[in-house]
């Protein structure tokens, strides 16, 4: 076996943002890092390939981000790519009937900013606001603390406590939350989708606001691999981990490519949970409580199906559908040839996973008809169906009894990636968080030191949750 002549002070497996987001911080704080990705790109997951059909580079799928995000927003600021991000403040629904609603904050504080706007969807019945009412009332006097308290159990258990209609659910909060947390509300930890409302929807009037890349994923990353190596790093593209080397208690060395060993004085693994099982024997499973439960996590699926039209036939930049198969479309622009490329986006797909990319063409065409008048008898130009089986890790209630903290038993073996303990759920903003956690813990800092503040809470909000 070769040994490489490439010691340094942190090594980092898995170039997706957690591992982006932690050899930034430690490289800035003066550590000798590197970083290694088995891709020919940084990004990870959120990511792009070519479509060779078309010349294009296509999103895997269509990431998106909140203001609330504010970690996520402070690696784009390092990254150089804030100004990449366009910002929307103005939502599209389209209900059952093929009806469109806006939602768009007003000038009143929050969490009263959303009122107006949603109190005029056509969408929804009067018995079906006053229930949502009442709902976000009590979402907002659970507070944090309280939220946490339901950690066990399902979503759908708090809605049905707190007597939602299914219109309610249907049209509203499963809306939202599949959306956000990759899952249907009968299986998602009720505490992660409380937050989603308390933090995107009513701490601050500000913090739902929707970003979307004006470029393909990635893109967004193109300038990691640079600002790692300006501020003293190293990374190794196309350069696949094999096996984590441990003895004496402690990780000695990592076998990559052809049998060549890496060293470090701290390892980071960013890489997802069953990858990061491949890599350690049972010696270290077995002395390290973090590592036993990597196999117990699920994953949830998401589609993504890109599609152009021969001419433009959506005027909105998107809409999420309330009652539909169909979960949002995103206006992608027109091409030169006066093609226009929809990207549509179904969450928690487990059902069109046996399915072939024809019969969720097919059914996605058939809902962008319904609520497109202009599609009519036109059929795709062009179309690609794209399946991210394993999307994001299943936010099951009692996930967090699984989900590893950044540090452990072997002290120099550090954990990051969405999945770990970062206080989010499987979102981008959660893989970065996760990232500068395990920088904070390498460079011997509280595990909140390096995190950015969230926005700050509207008064009102404060008052109302005590």
């Amino acid at each position: 076996m070769h040994q490489t002549n490439t010691h340094c002070d942190t090594l980092i497996i898995g170039g997706g943002l957690a591992g982006i987001a932690a050899a930034l911080q430690l490289a800035d704080a003066g550590q000798k890092v590197t970083l290694i990705e088995t891709r020919i790109r940084l990004g990870g997951r959120a990511t792009s390939f070519d479509d060779p059909a078309t010349d294009d580079l296509l999103d895997n799928c269509q990431h998106v981000l909140l203001r609330c995000c504010t970690n996520l927003m402070d690696l784009y600021e390092r990254l150089g790519m804030a100004d990449q991000i366009d910002w929307h403040k103005r939502f599209y629904f389209c209900n059952g009937q093929g009806l469109i609603d806006e939602m768009e904050g007003d000038d009143l504080p929050a969490p009263t900013h959303l009122t107006t706007s949603m109190l005029g969807f056509k969408g929804t019945t009067w018995a079906e606001k006053i229930a949502i009412s009442k709902g976000m009332l009590a979402v907002m006097k659970l507070g944090v603390e309280g939220r946490k308290k339901w950690h066990h159990r399902s979503f759908a258990d708090w809605l049905k406590q707190h007597k939602q209609p299914a219109g309610a659910i249907q049209k509203f909060w499963a809306c939202v939350t599949i959306s956000a947390l990759n899952e249907q509300p009968q299986n998602m930890a009720a505490d992660y989708a409380l937050q989603v409302f308390q933090e995107a929807f009513c701490a601050n009037a500000q913090a739902y606001h929707m970003g979307l890349p004006k470029v393909p994923l990635v893109r967004l990353y193109d300038a990691a691999q640079d600002a790692i190596e300006k501020a003293g790093g190293q990374v190794l593209l196309r350069t696949s981990a094999q096996s984590l080397l441990f003895e004496d208690k402690k990780i000695t060395g990592l076998k990559i490519g052809e049998g060549d060993v890496l060293t470090a004085d701290q390892y980071l693994s960013t890489v997802p949970y069953d990858r990061l099982l491949k890599l350690c024997d049972e010696q270290a499973i077995k002395a390290d409580t973090r590592l036993q439960h990597l196999g117990q996590f699920g994953v949830s699926p998401i589609v993504g199906i890109h599609i152009w039209f021969s001419h433009e036939i959506m005027d909105l930049p998107h809409m999420a559908l309330t009652e539909s198969p169909l979960h949002w479309i995103f206006n992608k622009g027109t091409d030169g040839a006066g093609w226009q490329h929809l990207h549509g986006v179904i969450s928690a797909a487990d059902d069109l996973m046996p399915m072939s990319a024809d019969e969720i063409t097919n059914m996605v065409v058939q809902e962008m008809r319904r609520v497109l008048p202009r599609v009519g008898s036109l059929e795709p130009v062009h179309r690609r169906v794209v399946k991210e089986k394993r999307a994001t890790f299943r936010l099951s209630p009692g996930i967090d009894d699984i989900r590893p903290a950044a540090t452990g038993a072997i002290k120099n073996l550090i954990l990051a990636g969405d999945w770990t303990d970062s206080g989010w759920p499987a979102t981008m903003e959660g893989a970065v968080r996760s990232g500068y956690k395990a920088a904070g813990a390498i460079l011997k800092q509280d595990s909140k030191a390096l995190l950015i503040p969230g926005m700050q809470d509207g008064l009102l909000y404060q008052f109302i949750t005590g």
